[in-house]
């Protein structure tokens, strides 16, 4: 279940320790791999947008910090790869820590950018609050209740929203794989695993009135939780109208105007 202290605290920060092995080390003992380096990347924002200039920035447990630049731009040369984490901390401004995973793959070099928005104590406040009624609301609708007991839904909760920073609903449900998206005129448009789709906005039906509606009428920024059930599972109520159809994909979409 999402936590407003776990928001607060703004994550763990997690140690990485690398052991080199030593050429007069016994036979018995167990020698850990060596863990490469990679360079970091990102930007430093406040909430509205704009580069934070002469932000510090570090990965506790290597050597490197830095500053962004005058366009809140950074990069961290020789951190260690594997589970790491960046505090970012700047004058009037909440220190902020980000969990990530670097990994050391060419392929993979997506995992070592990280971008940080930084808040004011003020801004910091007012977006705890606003998360825990809406971690109250959808308490009430049973959103945490169907998360923690229904095995094989997804459940796309508050703080992945967040994390996500999505531009329209439809970017939400990237990756879930029961639902893909094909292209109307207005632009994207939902489809279930089989074809059919089943939607409710707060536990009520959607009836389309033209494909891609959701991203027009629903705006992303009122989105605040949704679920996904695919063909062949049957929703829990309020999810289910009459008699299931179980070749759908059911979709329910939390937004604040019902749980707040």
């Amino acid at each position: 279940m999402f936590r407003i202290k776990e928001f607060a605290a703004a994550f763990a920060v997690i140690a990485a320790t690398v052991c080199v092995s030593s050429a007069m080390q016994p036979p018995t003992a167990a020698v850990p791999p060596t863990t490469g380096t990679v360079t970091v990347t990102g930007r430093v924002t406040t909430q509205d947008g704009k580069p934070v200039p002469n932000a510090r920035v570090y990965v506790p447990g290597s050597n490197e910090a830095t500053q962004t630049d005058a366009r809140g731009n950074y990069t961290l040369n020789g951190v260690p790869g594997g589970p790491q984490v960046v505090v970012v901390r700047a004058h009037n401004y909440v220190p902020v820590r980000t969990e990530a995973k670097f990994s050391t793959k060419p392929s993979d070099r997506a995992r070592n950018h990280v971008n940080v928005t930084l808040l004011t104590p003020g801004e910091a406040a007012s977006v705890s609050a606003q998360w825990a009624h809406d971690s109250a609301g959808l308490d009430r609708v049973g959103f945490f209740r169907r998360e923690s007991t229904i095995r094989g839904a997804y459940f796309i909760t508050p703080d992945q929203i967040a994390q996500q920073k999505p531009a329209r609903l439809s970017d939400i449900f990237r990756g879930v794989p029961v639902l893909t998206q094909g292209v109307g005129r207005t632009g994207p448009v939902l489809r279930g695993a089989q074809g059919c789709l089943i939607t409710y906005v707060d536990g009520l039906p959607w009836r389309s009135m033209f494909a891609g509606d959701l991203d027009t009428f629903v705006p992303v920024r009122d989105v605040v939780a949704a679920e996904v059930y695919g063909p062949g599972q049957t929703p829990p109520p309020p999810l289910v109208r009459g008699i299931p159809r179980l070749s759908c994909t059911t979709l329910a979409i939390w937004t604040r105007s019902d749980v707040g």
